[in-house]
Protein backbone atom coordinates (compact mmCIF):
# COMPACT_ATOMS: atom_id res chain seq x y z
CA UNK A 1 0.00 0.00 0.00
CA UNK A 2 2.63 2.25 0.59
CA UNK A 3 4.52 3.76 -2.08
CA UNK A 4 7.10 6.69 -2.22
CA UNK A 5 6.86 9.50 -3.94
CA UNK A 6 10.61 8.80 -5.08
CA UNK A 7 9.90 5.77 -6.80
CA UNK A 8 8.48 4.80 -10.48
CA UNK A 9 4.96 4.03 -10.51
CA UNK A 10 5.04 0.10 -10.76
CA UNK A 11 2.11 -2.33 -11.70
CA UNK A 12 -0.72 -2.26 -9.31
CA UNK A 13 -0.23 1.64 -9.10
CA UNK A 14 -1.81 4.61 -10.92
CA UNK A 15 -0.74 7.99 -10.65
CA UNK A 16 -3.66 10.28 -12.30
CA UNK A 17 -2.90 13.92 -13.56
CA UNK A 18 -5.72 16.30 -13.40
CA UNK A 19 -7.55 15.54 -16.33
CA UNK A 20 -7.48 11.80 -15.91
CA UNK A 21 -8.72 12.41 -12.31
CA UNK A 22 -11.98 14.48 -13.72
CA UNK A 23 -13.07 11.80 -16.18
CA UNK A 24 -12.32 9.18 -13.57
CA UNK A 25 -15.02 10.84 -11.36
CA UNK A 26 -17.42 11.06 -14.17
CA UNK A 27 -17.18 7.51 -14.71
CA UNK A 28 -17.53 6.36 -11.37
CA UNK A 29 -21.17 9.02 -10.88
CA UNK A 30 -22.27 7.06 -13.90
CA UNK A 31 -22.20 4.17 -11.81
CA UNK A 32 -24.74 5.56 -9.28
CA UNK A 33 -28.37 5.73 -9.42
CA UNK A 34 -28.80 9.16 -8.90
CA UNK A 35 -27.16 10.17 -12.16
CA UNK A 36 -28.00 9.12 -15.75
CA UNK A 37 -25.01 6.51 -17.46
CA UNK A 38 -25.41 8.96 -20.65
CA UNK A 39 -23.89 12.28 -19.91
CA UNK A 40 -22.62 14.83 -22.57
CA UNK A 41 -18.98 15.48 -22.84
CA UNK A 42 -18.52 19.02 -22.24
CA UNK A 43 -21.47 20.00 -19.23
CA UNK A 44 -19.02 22.14 -17.43
CA UNK A 45 -20.55 25.44 -17.75
CA UNK A 46 -24.26 23.89 -17.06
CA UNK A 47 -22.90 21.95 -14.03
CA UNK A 48 -21.46 25.54 -12.63
CA UNK A 49 -24.78 27.40 -13.32
CA UNK A 50 -26.85 23.82 -11.89
CA UNK A 51 -24.12 24.53 -8.61
CA UNK A 52 -25.08 27.63 -8.16
CA UNK A 53 -28.54 27.23 -7.69
CA UNK A 54 -28.07 24.70 -5.26
CA UNK A 55 -25.80 26.98 -3.61
CA UNK A 56 -28.81 29.66 -2.98
CA UNK A 57 -31.10 26.33 -1.72
CA UNK A 58 -28.08 25.89 0.93
CA UNK A 59 -27.57 29.48 1.84
CA UNK A 60 -31.18 30.57 1.85
CA UNK A 61 -31.88 27.77 3.60
CA UNK A 62 -28.85 27.98 6.35
CA UNK A 63 -29.58 31.87 6.96
CA UNK A 64 -33.37 32.69 6.65
CA UNK A 65 -33.23 34.12 3.56
CA UNK A 66 -36.83 32.98 1.85
CA UNK A 67 -35.91 35.42 -1.47
CA UNK A 68 -33.28 33.81 -2.28
CA UNK A 69 -34.40 30.18 -1.44
CA UNK A 70 -37.71 30.82 -3.20
CA UNK A 71 -35.10 31.89 -6.31
CA UNK A 72 -33.53 28.07 -6.60
CA UNK A 73 -37.03 26.93 -7.41
CA UNK A 74 -39.40 26.78 -10.06
CA UNK A 75 -42.69 28.76 -9.21
CA UNK A 76 -44.80 25.61 -8.59
CA UNK A 77 -41.82 23.03 -7.82
CA UNK A 78 -42.95 20.55 -5.51
CA UNK A 79 -41.13 19.25 -2.32
CA UNK A 80 -41.51 15.68 -0.95
CA UNK A 81 -40.41 15.47 2.56
CA UNK A 82 -40.02 13.36 5.35
CA UNK A 83 -42.83 12.67 7.92
CA UNK A 84 -42.91 10.36 11.24
CA UNK A 85 -40.60 7.24 10.34
CA UNK A 86 -41.67 6.29 6.84
CA UNK A 87 -43.93 8.55 5.60
CA UNK A 88 -44.17 11.50 3.29
CA UNK A 89 -45.82 15.06 2.87
CA UNK A 90 -45.93 17.52 0.11
CA UNK A 91 -45.32 21.04 0.11
CA UNK A 92 -44.95 23.69 -2.32
CA UNK A 93 -41.89 25.75 -2.40
CA UNK A 94 -44.02 29.07 -1.19
CA UNK A 95 -44.71 26.91 1.91
CA UNK A 96 -41.74 25.92 2.48
CA UNK A 97 -39.89 29.23 2.04
CA UNK A 98 -42.29 30.74 4.68
CA UNK A 99 -40.39 28.24 7.25
CA UNK A 100 -37.68 30.63 7.02
CA UNK A 101 -38.60 33.51 7.10
CA UNK A 102 -38.08 34.27 10.95
CA UNK A 103 -34.96 35.83 11.87
CA UNK A 104 -33.92 36.66 8.61
CA UNK A 105 -30.25 36.88 7.73
CA UNK A 106 -29.58 34.77 10.63
CA UNK A 107 -27.70 31.54 10.98
CA UNK A 108 -30.26 28.45 11.93
CA UNK A 109 -27.91 25.64 12.45
CA UNK A 110 -28.17 24.04 9.33
CA UNK A 111 -24.72 23.08 7.60
CA UNK A 112 -25.11 22.22 4.10
CA UNK A 113 -22.54 20.99 1.47
CA UNK A 114 -23.04 20.01 -2.37
CA UNK A 115 -22.37 16.77 -2.92
CA UNK A 116 -22.72 16.07 -6.66
CA UNK A 117 -24.24 17.48 -9.72
CA UNK A 118 -24.80 15.50 -12.89
CA UNK A 119 -26.52 17.26 -16.34
CA UNK A 120 -28.47 15.54 -19.10
CA UNK A 121 -29.50 18.06 -22.06
CA UNK A 122 -31.42 20.36 -20.42
CA UNK A 123 -32.64 18.40 -17.32
CA UNK A 124 -29.93 17.75 -14.16
CA UNK A 125 -29.89 16.18 -10.83
CA UNK A 126 -28.13 17.55 -7.53
CA UNK A 127 -27.26 15.89 -4.24
CA UNK A 128 -26.41 17.87 -1.41
CA UNK A 129 -26.13 17.24 2.71
CA UNK A 130 -27.65 18.86 5.33
CA UNK A 131 -25.88 18.55 8.86
CA UNK A 132 -28.47 19.87 11.79
CA UNK A 133 -25.96 19.55 15.33
CA UNK A 134 -28.81 20.45 17.49
CA UNK A 135 -31.29 17.53 16.40
CA UNK A 136 -28.63 15.30 15.87
CA UNK A 137 -29.67 14.93 12.39
CA UNK A 138 -27.99 14.34 8.69
CA UNK A 139 -30.34 14.76 5.12
CA UNK A 140 -29.13 13.97 2.05
CA UNK A 141 -31.36 15.99 -0.68
CA UNK A 142 -32.03 14.81 -4.00
CA UNK A 143 -33.10 17.34 -6.66
CA UNK A 144 -34.51 17.23 -10.10
CA UNK A 145 -33.84 20.18 -11.96
CA UNK A 146 -34.72 21.93 -15.49
CA UNK A 147 -33.15 24.70 -17.60
CA UNK A 148 -35.96 26.81 -18.73
CA UNK A 149 -35.76 29.56 -20.76
CA UNK A 150 -32.30 29.74 -20.18
CA UNK A 151 -32.00 29.61 -16.13
CA UNK A 152 -31.56 26.26 -14.17
CA UNK A 153 -34.86 25.75 -11.81
CA UNK A 154 -35.38 22.98 -9.24
CA UNK A 155 -38.42 21.58 -9.98
CA UNK A 156 -38.68 19.16 -7.43
CA UNK A 157 -36.66 17.82 -4.06
CA UNK A 158 -37.02 14.95 -1.63
CA UNK A 159 -34.58 14.05 1.28
CA UNK A 160 -33.88 10.85 4.05
CA UNK A 161 -33.01 11.70 7.08
CA UNK A 162 -30.46 10.31 9.81
CA UNK A 163 -29.55 10.20 13.22
CA UNK A 164 -26.11 11.07 13.69
CA UNK A 165 -23.47 12.47 16.47
CA UNK A 166 -22.77 15.21 13.83
CA UNK A 167 -21.99 18.77 15.24
CA UNK A 168 -21.97 20.77 12.18
CA UNK A 169 -18.34 21.65 12.10
CA UNK A 170 -16.37 21.30 8.82
CA UNK A 171 -12.57 21.10 8.37
CA UNK A 172 -10.91 21.40 4.83
CA UNK A 173 -8.21 19.30 3.45
CA UNK A 174 -5.77 21.24 1.05
CA UNK A 175 -4.25 19.38 -2.08
CA UNK A 176 -2.35 20.67 -5.03
CA UNK A 177 -3.25 21.54 -8.86
CA UNK A 178 0.11 20.48 -10.27
CA UNK A 179 0.07 17.43 -12.06
CA UNK A 180 3.87 17.54 -13.59
CA UNK A 181 7.27 17.86 -11.55
CA UNK A 182 8.14 21.03 -13.20
CA UNK A 183 10.87 20.77 -15.69
CA UNK A 184 10.44 16.78 -16.16
CA UNK A 185 7.47 14.36 -17.13
CA UNK A 186 7.70 12.99 -14.09
CA UNK A 187 4.06 13.03 -12.62
CA UNK A 188 3.35 14.56 -9.15
CA UNK A 189 -0.03 14.03 -7.26
CA UNK A 190 -2.06 14.03 -4.26
CA UNK A 191 -1.29 10.93 -2.00
CA UNK A 192 -4.40 9.19 -2.82
CA UNK A 193 -4.14 6.70 1.24
CA UNK A 194 -3.48 10.43 2.53
CA UNK A 195 -7.10 11.66 0.97
CA UNK A 196 -9.05 8.33 1.63
CA UNK A 197 -7.78 8.11 5.15
CA UNK A 198 -8.20 11.97 6.36
CA UNK A 199 -11.57 11.75 4.22
CA UNK A 200 -12.99 8.91 5.81
CA UNK A 201 -11.71 9.53 9.13
CA UNK A 202 -13.49 12.98 9.70
CA UNK A 203 -16.68 11.65 7.91
CA UNK A 204 -17.10 9.03 10.30
CA UNK A 205 -16.22 11.62 13.27
CA UNK A 206 -19.36 13.88 11.92
CA UNK A 207 -17.36 16.13 10.48
CA UNK A 208 -18.57 17.89 7.04
CA UNK A 209 -15.27 17.70 4.45
CA UNK A 210 -14.46 20.52 1.97
CA UNK A 211 -11.21 20.08 -0.21
CA UNK A 212 -9.58 23.30 -1.39
CA UNK A 213 -7.11 23.80 -4.45
CA UNK A 214 -4.71 26.89 -5.40
CA UNK A 215 -6.77 27.18 -8.80
CA UNK A 216 -9.92 24.71 -7.98
CA UNK A 217 -11.40 22.42 -10.15
CA UNK A 218 -9.97 18.52 -10.63
CA UNK A 219 -6.73 17.70 -8.88
CA UNK A 220 -4.13 14.71 -9.33
CA UNK A 221 -4.35 11.78 -7.55
CA UNK A 222 -1.49 9.48 -7.06
CA UNK A 223 -0.38 6.11 -5.56
CA UNK A 224 -3.88 4.50 -6.08
CA UNK A 225 -3.25 0.46 -5.64
CA UNK A 226 -5.89 -0.81 -7.42
CA UNK A 227 -5.73 -4.14 -5.36
CA UNK A 228 -5.92 -2.51 -2.14
CA UNK A 229 -9.31 -2.42 -0.41
CA UNK A 230 -9.41 0.56 0.60
CA UNK A 231 -8.53 2.33 -2.23
CA UNK A 232 -11.14 0.76 -4.15
CA UNK A 233 -13.95 1.65 -2.21
CA UNK A 234 -12.20 5.26 -2.45
CA UNK A 235 -12.31 5.27 -6.23
CA UNK A 236 -16.28 4.02 -5.82
CA UNK A 237 -16.72 6.76 -3.05
CA UNK A 238 -18.89 9.14 -6.01
CA UNK A 239 -19.39 11.86 -3.45
CA UNK A 240 -15.79 11.93 -2.12
CA UNK A 241 -14.47 11.73 -5.84
CA UNK A 242 -16.57 14.62 -7.36
CA UNK A 243 -15.41 17.02 -4.10
CA UNK A 244 -11.69 15.93 -5.99
CA UNK A 245 -12.83 16.99 -9.30
CA UNK A 246 -14.91 20.18 -8.08
CA UNK A 247 -12.16 21.58 -5.51
CA UNK A 248 -12.55 25.06 -4.01
CA UNK A 249 -10.42 28.09 -4.38
CA UNK A 250 -9.38 30.02 -1.01
CA UNK A 251 -11.28 33.00 -2.00
CA UNK A 252 -14.39 30.85 -2.24
CA UNK A 253 -14.33 29.77 1.35
CA UNK A 254 -15.35 31.53 4.49
CA UNK A 255 -12.69 30.93 7.29
CA UNK A 256 -15.53 31.51 10.29
CA UNK A 257 -16.78 28.02 8.51
CA UNK A 258 -14.30 25.70 9.62
CA UNK A 259 -12.86 24.07 12.75
CA UNK A 260 -9.42 23.07 11.15
CA UNK A 261 -7.49 23.04 8.05
CA UNK A 262 -5.27 19.89 7.27
CA UNK A 263 -2.55 19.88 4.37
CA UNK A 264 -2.52 16.63 2.69
CA UNK A 265 0.50 14.93 1.06
CA UNK A 266 1.82 13.60 -1.49
CA UNK A 267 4.65 15.04 -4.35
CA UNK A 268 2.38 17.74 -5.58
CA UNK A 269 2.10 19.08 -2.30
CA UNK A 270 5.90 20.44 -2.60
CA UNK A 271 4.47 22.54 -5.78
CA UNK A 272 1.99 25.72 -5.68
CA UNK A 273 0.48 25.68 -1.92
CA UNK A 274 3.26 26.82 0.17
CA UNK A 275 3.79 29.91 -1.74
CA UNK A 276 0.25 30.39 -2.44
CA UNK A 277 -0.93 33.77 -0.82
CA UNK A 278 -5.29 32.72 -0.25
CA UNK A 279 -3.83 29.45 1.15
CA UNK A 280 -1.90 31.09 3.51
CA UNK A 281 -4.47 33.99 4.72
CA UNK A 282 -6.95 31.14 4.83
CA UNK A 283 -4.79 29.17 7.23
CA UNK A 284 -3.93 31.86 9.26
CA UNK A 285 -7.16 33.06 9.28
CA UNK A 286 -8.70 29.62 10.62
CA UNK A 287 -6.04 29.25 13.26
CA UNK A 288 -5.51 32.69 14.29
CA UNK A 289 -9.24 34.01 14.24
CA UNK A 290 -11.48 31.18 14.60
CA UNK A 291 -9.18 29.08 17.33
CA UNK A 292 -9.16 26.42 15.00
CA UNK A 293 -6.46 23.89 14.24
CA UNK A 294 -3.94 23.91 11.39
CA UNK A 295 -2.24 20.31 11.00
CA UNK A 296 -0.44 18.33 7.63
CA UNK A 297 0.70 14.78 7.07
CA UNK A 298 4.33 13.80 4.92
CA UNK A 299 4.93 16.31 2.32
CA UNK A 300 1.83 18.12 2.68
CA UNK A 301 3.96 19.66 6.05
CA UNK A 302 4.86 21.77 2.91
CA UNK A 303 2.52 23.67 3.22
CA UNK A 304 3.66 25.13 7.03
CA UNK A 305 6.79 26.58 6.04
CA UNK A 306 5.61 30.33 5.05
CA UNK A 307 2.54 30.59 7.77
CA UNK A 308 3.34 33.54 9.47
CA UNK A 309 1.08 34.76 12.81
CA UNK A 310 -0.32 38.73 12.68
CA UNK A 311 2.70 39.26 15.27
CA UNK A 312 5.31 38.56 12.62
CA UNK A 313 6.16 35.03 14.20
CA UNK A 314 6.21 31.88 11.99
CA UNK A 315 3.33 29.56 13.23
CA UNK A 316 5.44 26.70 13.67
CA UNK A 317 7.92 28.79 15.93
CA UNK A 318 9.07 26.89 19.01
CA UNK A 319 6.17 23.99 18.27
CA UNK A 320 6.86 20.55 17.51
CA UNK A 321 6.47 19.59 14.26
CA UNK A 322 7.36 16.97 11.71
CA UNK A 323 6.88 16.08 7.80
CA UNK A 324 8.44 13.84 5.66
CA UNK A 325 12.31 14.03 6.79
CA UNK A 326 15.34 14.45 4.45
CA UNK A 327 17.14 10.77 6.20
CA UNK A 328 13.68 9.24 3.94
CA UNK A 329 14.26 11.39 0.81
CA UNK A 330 16.71 10.07 -2.53
CA UNK A 331 18.56 13.56 -2.45
CA UNK A 332 19.87 12.02 -6.21
CA UNK A 333 17.19 11.11 -7.69
CA UNK A 334 15.79 13.42 -9.98
CA UNK A 335 12.03 13.80 -8.20
CA UNK A 336 13.77 15.46 -5.60
CA UNK A 337 16.17 17.81 -7.55
CA UNK A 338 12.77 19.26 -8.44
CA UNK A 339 11.73 20.59 -5.28
CA UNK A 340 11.95 23.64 -4.63
CA UNK A 341 13.07 23.31 -0.91
CA UNK A 342 13.33 20.79 1.97
CA UNK A 343 10.85 20.65 4.27
CA UNK A 344 12.89 19.81 7.12
CA UNK A 345 15.27 22.47 6.63
CA UNK A 346 12.69 24.96 5.63
CA UNK A 347 10.19 24.25 9.49
CA UNK A 348 13.84 23.82 11.09
CA UNK A 349 14.43 27.24 9.82
CA UNK A 350 11.05 28.46 11.37
CA UNK A 351 12.17 27.54 14.68
CA UNK A 352 10.01 24.28 14.92
CA UNK A 353 11.14 21.39 16.88
CA UNK A 354 11.30 18.95 13.97
CA UNK A 355 11.12 15.71 15.18
CA UNK A 356 10.06 12.38 12.72
CA UNK A 357 9.99 8.20 14.11
CA UNK A 358 11.55 5.15 11.97
CA UNK A 359 10.64 4.46 8.34
CA UNK A 360 7.36 3.03 7.34
CA UNK A 361 5.81 3.89 11.14
CA UNK A 362 3.12 5.92 12.20
CA UNK A 363 4.44 9.05 14.03
CA UNK A 364 2.77 12.52 14.99
CA UNK A 365 3.47 15.57 16.90
CA UNK A 366 0.65 17.54 18.57
CA UNK A 367 1.50 20.52 20.09
CA UNK A 368 -1.49 22.99 20.98
CA UNK A 369 -3.50 23.39 17.71
CA UNK A 370 -0.63 22.39 15.18
CA UNK A 371 -1.09 18.89 14.26
CA UNK A 372 1.52 17.23 12.02
CA UNK A 373 2.11 13.47 10.99
CA UNK A 374 5.41 12.39 9.40
CA UNK A 375 4.16 9.63 6.21
CA UNK A 376 0.90 8.72 4.96
CA UNK A 377 0.72 5.94 7.76
CA UNK A 378 0.22 8.48 10.37
CA UNK A 379 -2.78 10.00 8.60
CA UNK A 380 -5.15 8.56 11.10
CA UNK A 381 -3.33 9.53 13.98
CA UNK A 382 -3.66 13.17 13.00
CA UNK A 383 -7.20 13.02 12.04
CA UNK A 384 -7.55 11.29 15.82
CA UNK A 385 -5.64 13.66 17.27
CA UNK A 386 -7.31 16.61 15.62
CA UNK A 387 -10.97 14.92 16.55
CA UNK A 388 -9.92 14.41 20.19
CA UNK A 389 -8.99 17.99 20.48
CA UNK A 390 -11.93 19.51 18.62
CA UNK A 391 -14.58 17.36 20.36
CA UNK A 392 -13.01 18.40 23.69
CA UNK A 393 -14.09 21.38 23.14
Amino acid sequence: MSVSPSLPVTAGFISLPARVAAWLVIAVGCLTLLFSPRAHADPDTDSREVAAVIQDYLHGSSYNQPDQLRRAFYPDARLYLSQGTDGMREVSITDYANGFASNPGQFNGRVGRLLGVQVEGNIATAKAEILIAKAQARFVDLFLLKKLEGRWQIISKTATRESTPAHGRQVVLVVSNVDTMPGTRLSAGNSFSELIHAYAGFREAGYSVQFVSPQGGAVPLAYIDTRNPEHKAGVYDADMMWALANTQRPDELNPAEYAALMYIGGSAAMYGVAEHPGLQALAVRIYEQQGGIVAAVCHGSAGLVNLTLSDGSALVAGKRVTGYPDAFEDMGAPYYKTFPFSIEQRLRQGKGRFAHGARGTAHVEADGRLVTGMNWESTPGVVAAIVKQLDAE
